[in-house]
């Protein structure tokens, strides 16, 4: 199973194949328009191997028939007529540089003080400050001024010292 979520917004080196392209009768690849579009399109993919497909689509059949059919079209339509291509384009563009206007603003201010992770890819940067201790008051302070800060502690399964790098 592979779940290439964000690989639309790569900004260094080659683009990287999917395991999907590389033995596609073996893996299965399930997407999203999420992050490409809107969280509130609701839809997604999945690209099975020949074998599996007539019974993801008898599964799909009888366990969830209400995906709204217009949606589906006008999306399928958007992605014929290139106007996906063209969005993925434009969006890679700002939120590269989005993402080096925060790296250049991090090394600026914390020059010493930081370790940056992730920012080949994807739409999130992890950063590691040496000195800092993200309690409540100082994410609430942050926040009261415009960013937003999401310790990484808080998707770990266990608690307490995270080593990231």
């Amino acid at each position: 199973m592979e779940d290439d979520y964000d690989s639309e917004f790569r900004y260094e080196g080659a683009p990287l194949n999917s395991l999907q392209g590389l033995d596609p009768d073996r893996v299965i690849y399930i997407g999203t328009f999420s992050k490409i579009l809107s969280p509130a399109l609701r839809l997604g993919y999945l690209i099975s191997p020949p074998s599996l497909t007539e019974r993801f689509r008898n599964l799909k059949w009888f366990t969830n028939l209400h995906t709204p059919s217009l949606k589906q079209l006008t999306l399928a339509r958007f992605i014929e007529e290139g106007h996906l291509k063209r969005h993925i384009a434009k969006m890679k563009k700002t939120y590269h540089k989005r993402r080096d206007y925060l790296i250049d603003s991090l090394t600026r201010y914390f020059p010493t003080r930081i370790n940056i992770f992730g920012h080949s890819t994807g739409l999130h940067l992890v950063v590691e400050f040496s000195d800092v201790e993200f309690t409540q008051p100082l994410l609430e302070k942050i926040e009261q001024n415009g960013a937003r800060v999401y310790p990484v502690e808080i998707h770990a399964i266990e608690k307490g010292d995270i080593k990231i790098g």
